[in-house]
């Protein structure tokens, strides 16, 4: 049987920085995507990010009866709040990690449904049809002034203020998650990232990629060189999932499905 989702990671370091402290973790069998991006001193933001997908991974994967899961809203904000308490607990007790933290966006599927949760700027996607939507909003200084009136759309992409988080995973003792729920269709493709690129590439190029009939490896690849050749000044990291089963077979599916077999038919014939 093939798998739920058909997904790839990938994590560059960029052309900028000296190391990456972006984690991630992809698992389109089971229906579970994480992205994290570490931030403090040293290899600080690099020990949270890792903390909290090794947390978040191994609290939803026990969650799992074999090789698909169905994770609950509660699930996932529970699992996101243990990540949080261990980076909090794990930058108090040594001092070379005081003050580090984490954005965390992970998502679960079961073809038919996706749960969202998230904290920090790192940005959760779906595209349907050609359409990118997204599915989260960013907990920053910037993102708060945007939405106050204080500060126009344009303003905040070249703001100092833009790196400056409102809420990150393991700051305080406490957090809150931002849930959401949201219907899948066969052929949705789901993107999580770090701000690596959505500071980097407009989503409108990010649309434009995604929309392209190819494989989802092809696609992180992609997204990522964008990002360096528009000066890579940060980590960059992608997660990319295509509903591949379980999703409703509505005209949508029907079209996915007619244009994946011409698509494959095409390459068959024209392998260049």
């Amino acid at each position: 049987m093939k798998p739920l989702f058909e997904a790839a990671g990938l994590t560059d370091i960029g052309r900028v920085r000296s190391n990456n402290e972006d984690s991630f973790f992809c698992d389109g069998d089971r229906g579970i995507f994480i992205v994290a991006d570490g931030m403090g001193g040293h290899n600080s933001g690099e020990v949270a990010s890792s903390l909290a997908v090794s947390l978040v991974k191994d609290f939803l994967i026990q969650k799992c009866s074999g090789d698909e899961c169905r994770v609950s809203a509660s699930d996932l904000e529970a699992a996101v709040k243990a990540a949080n308490s261990l980076v909090y607990e794990k930058g108090r007790s040594m001092t070379k990690d005081a003050g580090m933290g984490t954005t965390l966006v992970c998502a679960c599927g079961d073809g038919k449904t996706l749960t969202l949760a998230h904290v920090g700027d790192s940005r959760g996607y779906i595209l349907r049809q050609g359409v990118l939507s997204c599915l989260t909003e960013d907990h920053s200084v910037v993102h708060e002034q945007v939405r106050r009136g204080l500060l126009r759309e344009e303003e905040a992409a070249t703001s100092e203020l833009q790196n400056l988080l409102t809420r990150a995973v393991g700051s305080n003792p406490d957090v809150e998650v931002d849930i959401s729920t949201h219907p899948l269709f066969y052929g949705d493709i789901i993107l999580l990232a770090s701000d690596g690129l959505t500071k980097m590439v407009a989503d409108f190029r990010i649309q434009e990629i995604l929309s392209r009939l190819d494989d989802v490896k092809n696609l992180a690849l992609n997204l990522v060189s964008e990002a360096n050749k528009s000066g890579g000044i940060d980590n960059i990291t992608v997660v990319v999932a295509r509903v591949e089963r379980g999703g409703e077979k509505s005209s949508l599916g029907a079209s996915w499905s007619k244009m994946k077999s011409i698509f494959r038919g095409k390459n068959a014939k024209n392998p260049s």
